[in-house]
């Protein structure tokens, strides 16, 4: 047999440092060409030289090579995880250059697991006997000691803590673990100078650790005086920076804050924990909420006391304490907390050093009966005989506790009881504790499948089931361990032979809809997320019946929309492709996927590692189970280069499958699991294949236990039960009962695992785990996509010691990017305004600088749902309008006014005329107009002129608070003490009552109300249309009748057109009575900035209006202004000209966009010949500053801007968002166009089409 070429390299390099000081050539650091050049290393070996010579490019103290035993070679250590330090096994492949025989690979791995699992269990004499002999084993590596330090440390042997602790910090000074370890023996034995010198090094070495600067926090808190006090918030928010989703780490800074009196940001903070999931309990809700309505009211002192509740009653759940224990570190001998561990970053495991030690050294363990998993119900050989009747067995795993680690339903054969049984296991560290009676689960009949979802968006993981009987059964998560069956609520208990449950977002409306596949009818229950479900299989298109026996979800061709594919054992796989609109149809032919049947599990996942998803699929009969390749263009081929690797299977029937990383490098591999054909009990039926790196899978099935591989499996779950950075395997065997398979060895190489959590309040867009997000992870050179199917995404990172960056594309396809994520990367949704309206900038005299909206009227193929409806669109008209900008926004350059007008967002704009009004006036007049959202068609200007202005008495919301100060003037502060919805743009039900004294009743009076507005989107329409628990309410204006009771004056005044715009409401006749008081009435998410009375006193003498056409106009590509919220939080979307990005964070729009260069021919009328722009792209508009008149003195100068256009964003539900056609037009009276209409077909409009919109997008996977 051959010798592996890095063990060799090694040996050679060992020998020849004999004698020597180094082998870097002159006693420094030298690179690998020196290596080749002197003949150690040839044109093969040379990729290995940097990885084997580590730090610095030197072996490791080689003097005297031969002299100790072992002899090792240090390699660059680093960190797995939480408390992990790694161990390399280059220490024994080198030292085979020596004469002494060393440790094996595997008996030091025999010794590190022994010795961490008796740690765990706080059995310390035990761990301190392996860790010894670790030590000794392999003396110049700092695993053995750190680890007998933190036994020692637990054990509170202080003084031996500390001499084994300095060791290991001596072998790696770089560890944060080690050097966190010893900063909290250094406090614990009265030293905190020592113990604050050693954390505020390693907070200068690693910036953003988590763990040191809760650490400094905790510090800075058992100080005095208020420096002291500053400095642990500044610490707890610099944690809150690298881990946004940690809810101890929050919660003690609202409590810091609280105490410093900063009400306004423990507002902030509170209103953060309303948002990111989970749900706090129901009893903890009652005090934030009274907390930040005391606190909005001003009254600090007494939230004090609502706040301490809140605090009490969050800090006993169990999310708090997972999040305590994601950022703090033991400071004594406390059972049970976490243990160094480690992640060997072995040479012989890095790409190009031929076998991987990963896949050599991994290997599972049947662990089932350590880990409490196996019961009195688990059936004896006799009870197993094949003539007993087994009764339906069930698989899911997910945290339904919120404790960071994944818990276990299973329902197995009870041979006591003749049936099957239920089981809700708590796991904790590898253990499983039976929970089922304190749950509430209750299911006579046992269940045929279940899996975990969180249906109602509040963090929590509910269960569905479909039972032994054929019924459906729903439970919900009530976050305090029990669960409340809500089936006949939902309305689904009808699941006709269901066989597989799928919960995704079918219809990109951010909640989980439910997919029944079954022998007999598909189901589509449709998520209406108020606690209803709509069966709807029609109206999706899927509806039929078939012998389905799998289903899997994710994005195969590529659009940002989830497809399904279901394999079948009679007849044809199918693939259902998502058109959107909420209809699928079957593509099953076209994509190549067209099988003749005898299919059964089925996988998805890129095993390629190209961007796109592939297939595997089983068979049911001896037939060739299939790797599917996907080719990118929505279209498969087979994948013959696993062939021969895969050819065992045929004599299993395939009953589960699944793809996973088993040894962390960064490529999947495939686990399939099912009940031999026709060849007995003794034949294997469980697999495991090894990818090779190259997308090419090798049989490794001798990897699992001899007595799991003949035991089958009808069910396989991949999750990470003992917590130690590799996946485990989940499975219920041929005799019904389940098996837990422990990855042993498989953290030889690093991972990232990723949780998504979508906003639960005041977004609405995504689904509370972000399930059928699609992650992107590079690591070095490895790229690895990933669809999100569950609360945790495991990236093994093969060589890598740490990620690169992580990009998460949401299921309603707004991206979000995240640069070198931690090994346990939460990831908290996003806010990010995706569509809007076009944007102008105006030159001020000294920059470009952002002053509105444009074309806001406009929204091409937008569901309204908003207004009650599921199907109808927004009215199809041009948005034509006028918008003020004041003339100190607005200077010449070089004789004229230049506009910039960009688009920025997911959408495109259709502009279509643009003109600029001078309007001229005495400088003791205001001009406005009215800036209200109307429907889109045609606009007649009327100008308001107005001289005084007369400010409120009062101002007041709907619980008396008092807001007249945010309402006296235009700076930025807004009315904003709304309770959110689920939603974006509908928040509860809230007043402003203002008193508007003695001037609105005066003739011509009317009311100016300047602020903006947070819209909803496509897709949060859709998701309003389908619920009826939240209602939109457009803002109304009532006024007190005689009795002194609000009736309706005007049903609906209107909103503003976007940011920062005005309306204008005429009070004549408004008030039957002297009091002047009125009252706006919304649910809408509007936040007023200013609001004045004044009389309309337009005299067109004193004004004169100018129009500007525009003298040129250029489009070219420009980019995407940084993105900020003006005036804070509550504060619009507000964008930074000079702050420019080049690449695009959107998906393609497909279509024929205007080619770059002039285009002013396309600007000065409105002919339906316009400018089609796309994201980052930008016209330059230019108006002849000089056929404006001079003013006289005492004047000023204001301006308005005329668009004439249309906007159509590319929400994933609005109609045609992802391509430019088909084309809007005036007089169209629907879009979607209605029967007989087109974009008009003359020799103009077609030259057009022809000679300017060349400008050719494709759209990409």
């Amino acid at each position: 047999m051959s010798q592996d070429p890095a063990r060799a390299l090694t040996t050679r390099l060992v020998s020849a440092a004999s004698g020597r000081k180094d082998v870097s050539l002159g006693g420094g650091a030298r690179t690998a060409q020196q290596y080749l050049e002197a003949g150690l290393v040839d044109e093969m070996e040379i990729n290995l030289v940097p990885t084997l010579l580590g730090d610095g490019g030197r072996l490791f103290d080689a003097i005297g090579a031969c002299s100790r035993p072992p002899y090792e070679v240090q390699m660059n250590l680093t960190i797995r995880r939480a408390w992990a330090v790694f161990l390399s096994t280059a220490l024994t492949v080198a030292s085979t250059a020596c004469p002494s025989e060393p440790a094996s690979v595997e008996e030091l791995y025999r010794t590190r697991v022994l010795g961490l699992s008796y740690l765990q269990r706080n059995q310390l004499p035990e761990a301190e006997t392996e860790f010894k002999k670790l030590t000794k084993l392999a003396p110049g590596d700092p695993f053995g000691y750190a680890n007998l330090g933190l036994t020692y440390l637990q054990g509170g042997r202080y003084a031996e803590a500390e001499k084994q602790l300095r060791r290991a910090r001596e072998l790696d000074p770089a560890s944060t673990e080690v050097g966190l370890a010893l900063a909290s023996l250094y406090s614990l034995t009265g030293r905190p100078s020592d113990s604050r010198a050693m954390l505020e090094g390693l907070h200068r070495e690693t910036k953003g650790n988590a763990h040191v600067l809760y650490a400094l926090a905790e510090l800075e808190a058992r100080q005095p005086g208020s420096a002291s006090a500053s400095r642990y918030e500044d610490r707890l928010r610099e944690v809150l920076a690298v881990a946004p989703a940690n809810l101890a780490a929050r919660l003690k800074l609202v409590d810091a804050l609280a105490r410093s009196g900063e009400a306004d940001s423990v507002v902030r903070h509170l209103e953060d924990v309303r948002r990111i999931p989970p749900e706090p309990p129901r009893e903890a809700r009652v005090y934030l909420d009274s907390s930040i309505q005391l606190l909005r009211a001003g009254q600090l002192a007494q939230s004090r006391t609502t706040l301490h509740r809140f605090f009490g009653l969050m800090e006993v759940t169990a999310p708090y304490q997972a999040s305590l224990d994601d950022v703090k570190w033991a400071v004594g001998p406390i059972p049970g907390r976490p243990v160094l561990t480690y992640a060997p970053k072995s040479f012989i495991a890095l790409r190009g050093a031929g076998e991987r030690a990963t896949v050599d050294l991994a290997k599972f363990t049947d662990a089932t009966e350590e880990a409490g998993l196996a019961s009195a119900e688990r059936p004896t050989e006799a009870a197993a005989s094949p003539d007993r009747t087994d009764g339906p067995t069930a698989l899911a795993v997910g945290d339904v506790d919120g404790d960071g680690t994944d818990d276990l339903f299973v329902t197995m054969w009870s041979p006591a009881l003749r049936r099957s049984v239920a089981h809700l296991y708590r796991v904790q560290g590898g253990f499983v504790r039976d929970v089922t009676e304190s749950s509430s689960i209750s299911l006579p009949q046992g269940a045929a499948h279940a899996t975990f979802a969180d249906y109602d968006n509040d963090g929590w993981l509910d269960l569905f089931i479909i039972g032994g009987e054929g019924r459906g059964h729903l439970f919900r998560n009530s976050g305090n361990g029990t669960f409340a069956e809500v089936t006949a609520k939902a309305g689904v208990a009808e699941v006709r032979g269901a066989r597989k449950a799928l919960f995704v977002d079918l219809d990109h409306d951010g909640d989980l809809d439910l997919l029944l596949v079954a022998n007999g009818q598909r189901t589509v229950y449709r998520n209406n997320l108020d606690g209803t479900f709509t069966e709807a299989t029609s109206s999706f298109g899927l509806a039929g019946e078939s012998n389905a026996r799998d289903a899997v979800f994710g994005d195969f061709d590529g659009d940002g929309r989830i497809d399904v594919f279901v394999t079948h054992e009679e007849g044809s796989d199918a693939l259902w492709h998502n058109g959107g609109a909420q209809r699928f149809s079957d593509v099953t032919t076209k994509s190549g996927l067209a099988s003749s049947g005898g299919s059964g599990a089925t996988a998805a996942g890129d095993y390629n590692n190209d961007g796109l998803l592939d297939l595997f699929v089983t068979s049911t009969n001896g037939g060739e189970p299939t790797l599917w390749l996907n080719k990118g263009n929505a279209t498969f081929t087979g994948d013959r280069r696993s062939a021969a690797g895969i050819q065992v299977l045929r004599s299993t029937e395939g009953l589960a499958a699944a793809f996973l990383d088993y040894n962390n490098d960064g490529w999947l591999d495939l686990v399939v699991g099912g009940t031999s054909i026709g060849s007995g009990k003794s034949s294997p039926s469980m697999f495991l294949f090894g990818n090779d790196g190259t997308g090419r899978f090798l049989d490794r099935s001798t990897l699992l236990p001899d007595g799991v591989r003949t035991s089958g499996a009808s069910a396989i779950a991949v999750s990470d039960v003992d917590d130690d950075g590799d996946e485990d395997l989940l499975l219920i065997d041929d005799a019904g009962t389940p098996r837990l398979l422990r990855n042993d060895f498989g953290n030889s190489n690093l991972a990232v695992n990723v949780e998504l959590k979508g906003l639960r309040n005041g977004s609405g867009k995504n689904n509370a785990f972000g399930v059928g997000a699609r992650l992107e992870l590079r690591a070095g050179e490895i790229y690895q996509t990933r669809v999100v199917t569950g609360r945790m995404t495991h990236f093994g990172l093969g060589p890598h010691l740490k990620a690169d960056v992580l990009r998460i594309e949401w299921p309603n396809g707004v991206p979000q990017t995240v640069y070198l994520p931690g090994s346990d990367q939460d990831v908290v949704e996003g806010e990010m305004l995706k569509g809007s309206c076009a944007f102008a900038y105006t030159w001020d005299g000294k920059g470009f600088r952002f002053v509105t909206d444009a074309m806001w009227r406009s929204a091409l193929g937008m569901p309204l749902g908003l207004m009650g409806s599921t199907s109808a669109f927004a009215p199809a008209g041009a948005s034509q309008e006028y918008v003020r900008i004041p003339g100190d926004a607005f200077q010449p350059r070089d004789g004229r006014y230049v506009l910039q007008l960009t688009e920025e967002l997911w959408e495109t704009a259709y502009a279509d005329e643009v003109k600029l009004l001078a309007v001229d006036h005495p400088d003791s007049v205001e001009v406005f107009v009215d800036e209200r959202f109307v429907p889109p068609g045609p606009v007649k200007l009327r100008l308001f002129q107005i001289a005084k202005r007369h400010l409120p008495l009062s101002a007041t919301d709907e619980r008396g608070n008092d807001v007249l100060p945010a309402l006296r003037e235009s700076d930025d502060v807004y009315v904003s003490n709304f309770t959110p919805t689920k939603y974006q743009g509908v928040v509860e039900p809230h007043d402003l009552v203002l008193d508007l004294g003695e001037a609105a009743g005066r003739p011509d009076s009317y009311l100016f109300l300047r602020g903006w507005i947070y819209p909803t989107d496509a897709s949060i329409n859709v998701a309003l249309g389908q619920q009826s628990s939240i209602k939109v309410a457009s803002p109304s204006l009532e006024v007190r009748n005689a009795k002194g009771e609000w009736r309706t004056a005007i049903a609906n005044i209107g909103f503003p057109s976007g940011k920062d715009k005005t309306i204008v409401v005429d009070l004549a006749g408004m008030f039957p009575t002297a009091d002047r008081h009125v009252r706006i009435r919304t649910s809408m998410q509007i936040y007023w900035d200013q609001a004045f009375v004044a009389r309309d006193i337009t005299n067109n003498d004193s004004v004169k209006i100018t129009t500007l056409a525009p003298v040129s106009a250029d489009l070219h590509f420009r980019g995407f202004s940084r993105m900020y919220r003006k005036g804070g939080r509550y504060g619009p979307y507000w964008f930074a000209y000079d702050d420019v990005a080049k690449e695009s964070p959107w998906r393609p729009i497909e279509g024929a966009f205007t080619r770059f260069g002039d285009v002013l021919p396309l600007l000065q009328n409105a002919d339906d010949m316009y400018v089609i722009m796309g994201p980052g792209d930008e016209a330059t508009i230019q108006f002849d500053a000089s056929s404006a008149s001079t003013l006289p003195p005492g004047w000023k100068r204001d301006f308005l801007l005329y668009t004439d256009g249309w906007i159509k964003d590319s929400d994933l539900n609005t109609a045609f968002g992802t391509t430019v056609n088909p084309l809007p037009f005036h007089g169209v009276k629907a879009y979607p166009y209605g029967p007989g209409e087109a974009y008009p077909n003359d020799p103009h409009h077609q030259r057009y089409l022809r000679e300017y919109n060349t400008r050719i997008v494709k759209g990409s996977a």
